[in-house]
């Protein structure tokens, strides 16, 4: 070979390597800005059917979740949806004092296989109280994640690996005990009601609490703000893939009991049992899809108002 010949090939090495590492340098950068998490489930989690199965934590025996004068808090949960809410359904997964469900599509604005999710907390102050909250695009057939988070008057939420921008609120400080419902609905549930419960304003049917589909990883209640709220739009966020106890938590249920249980300890030693209704049971995690989502889901918010008259 002569020594033009081998310029050549040296050239070529050369010109290989550096593409070589243009690609590794763009394929890490890559990953950096699309980050990717997943969950698999460790343990039980709870399966309903979404027909008539749900799980209680009766009000006359537990009170609310929140106690009086609680000024900051987070609710959070792991869950997986099977199928989408009818038109004037509200696929309820947990509510009390906070609620998070499903919307039927339309309220939202959907990619592929998404769902329309929503997340509501109510709210009081010394001349206010009201109902806010917000809709947002979560993944059908996966495993998704929403946290509520409360602090300073400000109200934000996360969703799988986003966190919202904070919602200023000057008229609420603090989590509501003023909840204007039938006594039969005061309780905490998981998955739906005992029987269908209708808010029907003039006799027209708004809208009909339905069961939820699907399975719930953990749910976790904290008396503090765990998570900053972004400071405009939507930020990057990295869910915690398990909620552990500490001196914050003031409930905490992982389903992690004994499959085909339908009594649901609470891991944060506050004695706050569900007790599973209509066949709601524990059932092998490992069993139920895992979760691969990149920030590029659309999150569509819109907030609600708090009102001074009773909600």
């Amino acid at each position: 070979m002569d020594k033009w010949g081998a310029t050549c090939v040296i050239n070529k090495e050369i010109l290989m390597f550096t593409n070589f590492k243009l690609l590794l340098s763009t394929v890490l950068l890559f990953s950096l800005v699309m980050p990717v998490f997943s969950l698999e489930p460790f343990g039980g989690v709870l399966s309903l059917d979404g027909e008539d199965d749900y799980a209680i934590l009766p009000f006359k025996e537990h009170g609310h979740i929140f106690p009086r004068n609680t000024h900051a808090f987070t609710v959070e949960v792991w869950f997986y949806p099977k199928t989408e809410p009818k038109e004037k359904d509200k696929d309820l997964i947990l509510t009390q004092q906070v609620s998070i469900g499903l919307l039927a599509r339309e309220k939202c604005i959907l990619g592929q296989n998404q769902l329309c999710s929503y997340r509501h907390a109510y709210l009081s102050g010394n001349t206010a109280h009201g109902l806010v909250g917000s809709d947002s695009a979560i993944e059908k057939d996966q495993w998704n994640y929403i946290a509520i988070i409360f602090k300073n008057s400000t109200l934000c939420h996360a969703t799988n690996d986003r966190i919202s921008q904070g919602w200023r609120l000057p008229l609420v400080d603090r989590i509501s005990l003023h909840i204007n419902r039938p006594e039969g609905v005061q309780d905490f549930v998981v998955g739906g009601y005992g029987e269908d419960k209708f808010v029907a304003p003039n006799g027209g049917l708004l809208f009909q609490v339905s069961g939820f589909h699907g399975e719930i990883n953990a749910i976790r209640f904290s008396n503090i703000a765990r998570y900053d709220c972004a400071e405009q739009g939507h930020n990057p966020f990295d869910p915690p893939p398990r909620f552990l106890n500490d001196e914050h938590t003031l409930a905490l249920w992982d389903f992690n009991d004994k499959e085909g249980a339908d009594r649901f300890e609470d891991a944060s030693g506050n004695g706050k049992t569900l007790i599973g209704m209509n066949g709601a049971t524990v059932v092998d995690g490992g069993d139920v899809g895992s979760l691969e989502i990149r920030p590029d889901n659309s999150l569509a918010t819109t907030w609600g108002q708090v009102k001074s008259e009773s909600f």
